[in-house]
């Protein structure tokens, strides 16, 4: 009867010392969470360099191409031009 008295003492402690104790079950949770939506992250950035990569390489690869992105951009003009911001 006592042992079996000390053992239930024992694994109370250690399930409240698990779920509330300095590393619990929930912080596992949270990291594990947290690590999903940081490989998500990793992955959207991955896409984007991907992404920005093919754009320099167009840029780089055709002059008429880099002078499209320079106007629609950065609207850069050509000497005699004037842009016009017409307000919503």
């Amino acid at each position: 009867m006592g042992v079996r008295i000390v053992f239930c003492l024992t694994l109370a402690v250690l399930l409240i010392g698990t779920l509330r104790g300095e590393v619990s079950i929930m912080d596992y949770f949270k990291l594990r969470k947290s690590l999903h939506v940081l490989e998500g992250t990793v992955e959207k950035l991955k896409s984007d360099n991907q992404d920005l990569s093919e754009e320099i390489r167009k840029i780089k690869s055709s002059p008429s191409y880099a002078r499209k992105v320079l106007r629609d951009k950065y609207h850069v003009t050509e000497a005699n031009e004037k842009i016009i911001f017409f307000a919503d």
